[in-house]
């Protein structure tokens, strides 16, 4: 098993993050608008330039997931569009391609949700995916996920409004 380490992204970890992602546009673009074949290096900067502003503003928090032997960028978790009133966020996950099917999405998953409902003393998190995202929804409904149905328009990907499923996790789902 892959021994995993979730952290804030760093400056220094935006070559990491480059190379992940164009390891595997085949495997996310079909489900992740930001990644595509014109993914670049200044994109994978700016994300990780910009992550302590949003961390510190409240807005997003994103963490990256790294491999704890060599250090390599597995993938990518975070917490955002957060509803403060209502203490509501949304749950986003994704790994490189040659990293799915070892847990790596799910104990990454868990340790966001324990800090979302820990640190930040959210009560529900809600996961969003599109339509024929299976390895998400699987990773979703392993962590306790529950199914509430598919939201119209309710994201943006490829240029047209796509219907999502939506899973929430609340405290009590994962016996806190």
């Amino acid at each position: 098993m892959i021994e995993i380490e979730v952290r804030p992204y760093r400056a220094e970890d935006a070559g990491k993050l480059f190379e992940a992602v164009r390891a595997s546009v085949g495997h996310l673009s079909p489900w992740l608008p930001w990644c595509s074949e014109a993914y670049s290096l200044d994109d994978a900067r700016f994300w990780v330039e910009t992550a302590p502003k949003a961390l510190q503003q409240g807005t997003d928090y994103r963490f990256g997931v790294f491999d704890l032997t060599d250090g390599r960028l597995l993938g990518g978790v975070g917490i955002n569009q957060l509803v403060e009133q209502h203490k509501i966020g949304n749950l986003g996950y994704w790994v490189r391609s040659d990293t799915t099917g070892q847990g790596v999405a799910r104990r990454a998953a868990r340790l966001a949700l324990e800090y979302g409902f820990r640190q930040l003393g959210l009560m529900r998190i809600e996961v969003h995916l599109l339509r024929d995202n299976h390895a998400s929804r699987k990773v979703a409904e392993s962590l306790g996920g529950k199914y509430e149905g598919l939201l119209r328009n309710k994201l943006y990907h490829l240029g047209q409004p796509q219907v999502a499923h939506c899973y929430s996790v609340i405290p009590a789902d994962l016996g806190l």
